[in-house]
């Protein structure tokens, strides 16, 4: 891909390629003879779509609608009329779907119209990589303790021919010092894109311009500064969500250990009481073994001690309850 670098070479040789062509083909296009310099016309690439704009120098003339036309200079063709772009109130045209070539001349034509009146015709020719500008994607910023994450926000999905061979260029800036940084994404241009600047000063203040670089660095338009002031203890989202997911955790855990406790409790597996029998305190003054399991059958209809039910219930020491057994140092 020539670039622009050496514009100042090429501009001559399109033009006389141009004539040499018309010549060869025989193309006589009804251009305006005077006219190309009524109208200031301007295409660039905005959220990567090629959008040619214009207007109009004299202001006392003012237009309703406008038509544009254009034809390919290397092609004996004739003009063709941009369907989008025709009869609108716009002073623009989206030309993505149109101008596919970046090698090609485009000769273009736009009309100004009042009613049925046609109050001028402006022409221009265009070679998409010397003549088309960059300008910068739609970005956020967020500051941290020490970093600041940059959000750049491009087309969900976007052309390889529409990206330019373009490098993403993210500036920062702080107390005059100027940074670039240029993130490793070239010709992957889809989606949100976050980058990291880290290892910053915190309690300062830090500005982000975001752009596209291309070997044309006339063609640079860089985006407005967005600035912020790193606060301490600004904690990065990631921190933040792992802080919350530890939270969870341990909620989650000492719940299921209660649940555990209740539903064991509920079966008759555990049985709680608040403090030690009597009887059981002086076995143990006496060096009884602290070991008790309490027997009761449930398939006894009857039963001297209808009390004692049939079930196994393991009891912690100060759930025993031996008001109804006799122990003595041999059990």
């Amino acid at each position: 891909m020539l670039l622009s670098q050496n514009a100042f070479i090429v501009r001559p040789l399109n033009l006389f390629l141009m004539v040499c062509i018309n010549l060869v083909f025989g193309i006589s296009h009804d251009l305006p003879d005077d006219t190309s310099e009524s109208c200031t016309f301007k295409i660039s690439l905005r959220n990567f779509r090629s959008i040619l704009s214009w207007e109009l120098k004299n202001h006392s003339i003012v237009a309703t609608h406008y038509t544009l036309l254009y034809t390919i200079m290397s092609k004996p063709e004739d003009l063709k009329m941009v369907k989008n772009c025709a009869n609108t109130t716009r002073s623009f045209c989206d030309l993505t779907d149109e101008w596919r070539s970046t090698h090609e001349a485009y000769v273009t034509i736009v009309k100004g119209f009042s009613g049925n009146t046609t109050l001028f015709s402006c022409s221009h020719n265009f070679w998409l990589d010397i003549d088309m500008s960059f300008e910068p994607p739609e970005f956020e910023i967020v500051g941290f303790t020490n970093h600041i994450n940059v959000i750049v926000k491009f087309p969900s999905i976007v052309k390889e021919e529409s990206q330019f061979d373009l490098s993403l260029v993210i500036e920062e800036q702080s107390e005059g010092i100027v940074k670039k940084h240029k993130p490793a994404i070239k010709g992957n241009m889809s989606g949100n894109f976050t980058y990291i600047i880290d290892k910053l000063i915190p309690n300062a203040n830090y500005c982000v311009s975001v752009y596209f670089e291309h070997n044309d660095e006339q063609a640079v338009i860089k985006s407005p500064l967005k600035c912020t002031l790193l606060q301490p203890g600004q904690e990065s989202e990631s921190a933040e969500s792992a802080k919350v997911g530890g939270i969870i955790t341990v909620f989650l855990m000492a719940l299921a250990l209660i649940s555990t406790i209740v539903t064991l409790k509920w079966i008759g597996y555990i049985c709680l009481r608040n403090s030690l029998p009597k009887v059981l305190r002086q076995g143990l003054a006496k060096g009884w073994s602290a070991v008790a399991i309490h027997r009761r059958d449930h398939n006894a209809v009857q039963s001297e001690t209808p009390e004692l039910k049939q079930s196994f219930c393991l009891s912690f020491p100060g759930s025993w309850n031996y008001k109804r057994a006799s122990l003595s140092p041999s059990d």
